[in-house]
């Protein structure tokens, strides 16, 4: 599999042969995916190539001309393969080649028509969050996973949710509470399907998603209107949720309340519309407040000495591993649920 990279780069790359090396891309990527029997092993080979010369920034421009042609091609294997390249050379460019090239070719093939080059698109979007934290690119991926959300279709949901999710740990927190904030407003809307792999499908995304979500540092408004009514709604469909991240929901939903009635009365009351009286009960001016305040004051004050909490070191270290195991959980979920 280095063989084509190394003709390409390390032969056809060098400075008297720039114009060969243009001409022999161009004639692999644009006439060799246009063969619908074209080999996954080509394909690959294909990719480490062109991934190989974005090392080297003066190739930069010939590929984007050529991934333009591309793009722009009636051809649908040739669009998919775009995508699949954009997706690739990501970590090669900066902002400014992103922006002027990577997102304009991204919005173009998603509004493809045809919904395997969307999704394509969707996909290759995940990356440019990972990768950047500028306003401008997080407000443009932003705007375009709304185009993609717009149909409300199952498949673009999932793909959107999971092409986010991989930004989760490296991107800006208005991008976390973006995403966050879709998926409590996913999982707040009834799904009537009788689908159930489907069901789980979608309810698989959302739960890889909070994991990945909590082992960020979100912020205590995100917890209390988007992380704990999302995942009150998601530990409803118990049909489709799987016994691993029902687990898992259950632990951050006890850590993020504090395993207090209040913050749960609080959250409850804010979005399900029930008055908090259990709240005000067991407050600190609520009945038992007072009479616990009036009986033992002493150890009411000196309680958070005597026993301190976890070190948020600690807890936000379990929140990682938790979310961590992302990838092992959606390979295990595969296996039962298709039988």
């Amino acid at each position: 599999m280095c063989v084509l990279p190394l003709l390409l780069a390390g032969v056809l790359g060098a400075s008297n042969m720039r114009e060969k090396l243009a001409e022999y891309l161009k004639n692999l990527l644009v006439e060799g995916t246009t063969k619908e029997a074209q080999s996954m092993k080509c394909n690959a080979e294909i990719v480490d190539a062109v991934r190989f010369l974005c090392t080297f920034e003066e190739h930069h421009a010939m590929i984007f001309n050529i991934l333009w042609e591309m793009v722009v091609s009636s051809h649908i294997n040739m669009k998919i393969c775009a995508a699949g390249l954009l997706k690739v050379i990501v970590p090669y460019v900066d902002a400014k080649v992103a922006s002027t090239h990577i997102l304009p070719a991204l919005v173009t093939l998603g509004s493809d028509p045809n919904l395997n080059v969307k999704y394509a698109s969707i996909d290759a979007f995940g990356p440019v969050a990972q990768h950047f934290k500028n306003d401008m690119i997080v407000d443009k991926i932003r705007v375009q996973m709304d185009a993609f959300l717009e149909d409300g279709s199952h498949e673009a949901t999932v793909a959107v949710v999971r092409a986010l999710v991989i930004a989760v740990p490296h991107t800006t927190d208005r991008l976390r509470d973006y995403l966050l904030s879709k998926i409590f407003q996913f999982t707040a809307t009834p799904i009537n399907s009788s689908d159930l792999m489907r069901r789980r499908e979608r309810v698989n995304a959302f739960c890889e998603a909070i994991r990945a979500l909590d082992a960020t540092d979100v912020s205590a408004t995100s917890v209390r209107d988007f992380l704990l009514p999302a995942i009150q709604n998601l530990l409803k469909d118990s049909d489709a949720l799987d016994p691993a991240h029902k687990e898992a929901l259950e632990i951050i939903m006890k850590e993020r309340s504090g395993g207090t009635f209040e913050t749960i009365t609080k959250v409850m009351g804010a979005h399900i519309g029930i008055a908090s009286s259990v709240s005000s009960f067991f407050g600190d001016s609520g009945l038992l407040g007072k009479k616990e305040s009036v009986e033992i004051p002493p150890e009411t004050v000196e309680s958070p000495k005597a026993i301190p909490p976890s070190p948020a070191e600690d807890t936000r270290f379990r929140r990682i591993m938790r979310g961590n195991f992302t990838d092992m959980l959606r390979s295990k979920g595969k296996g039962p649920e298709e039988t």
